[in-house]
C-alpha cells in the first residue's frame, strides 16, 4: 500500500488551476452571494460552486481568488476549507468515496469495508488510485446509520455493505 501524503503548498502552487475561469463563474456565484445580507456569509456556497467547477478541489489560486470576490482574508478562506471536510485543498480523484467510520458503521462491519478497499485498490484511507479514478477516504456520520455500513461516493449513497459488495459497487462504476 501507498503512504497517503500532502502535497507540499509550494509544489501545489505549480499544478494548473483547472476549469473554467473565475470570471466564467462569477453568473453562478453572484446569484448566490445576492441572498446574502454580506458577502462574507456566501463563503460556503461559494467554495461549493468553485470546487465543483474546478475538478473537486480547491487550488491555492481558487481560495486567493474567493477571498478577493468575498472581500475576506485568505486565512479565513483556509481556516473554513481545513475545517469542513466536504472541501478539499489537495488534488482528488475523478470521484471521492466517503466511508463513514463512527460508531454505528463500525459495529456493523466498516473497518472490514475500509480494509478491503484498501486491499483491493492499494492505497491507505485518504489516498488516490493510481488511475486517479478515486480518492477514498473515512469521514464521519454520513447520516445513513439505518444503512451501516454505508459510503458515500460523490454524493450518491451506498449502505448495508459488506467488503465484497463495497469493492464490486466502485468496480461496477462506469469509467
Amino acid at each position: 500500500m501507498t503512504t497517503t501524503k500532502r502535497v507540499d503548498p509550494a509544489e501545489l502552487a505549480k499544478l494548473p488551476c483547472t476549469g473554467p475561469s473565475f470570471d466564467d463563474l462569477r453568473g453562478k456565484l453572484d446569484p448566490i452571494v445576492a441572498r446574502y445580507p454580506q458577502r462574507a456569509a456566501a463563503l460556503l456556497p461559494v467554495l461549493w460552486v468553485v470546487q465543483r467547477a474546478r475538478a473537486g478541489w480547491l487550488h491555492p489560486k481558487s481560495i486567493r481568488e474567493v477571498a478577493e470576490y468575498l472581500a475576506v482574508p485568505q486565512a479565513h478562506v483556509e481556516g473554513v476549507i481545513t475545517f469542513y471536510t466536504m472541501f478539499k485543498d489537495q488534488p482528488v480523484g475523478r470521484d471521492v468515496v466517503v466511508v463513514c467510520k463512527t460508531l454505528s458503521c463500525r459495529l456493523r462491519g466498516a473497518q472490514e469495508v475500509m480494509d478491503a478497499l484498501e486491499d483491493h485498490f492499494g492505497i491507505d484511507m485518504g489516498g488516490t488510485t493510481k488511475d486517479g479514478r478515486y480518492t477514498i477516504e473515512t469521514g464521519e456520520c454520513l447520516g445513513l446509520c439505518d444503512m451501516a455500513p454505508c459510503m458515500t461516493i460523490d454524493e450518491e449513497r451506498h449502505g448495508n455493505l459488506t467488503p465484497e459488495s463495497a469493492v464490486k459497487t466502485l468496480e461496477g462504476r462506469p469509467r
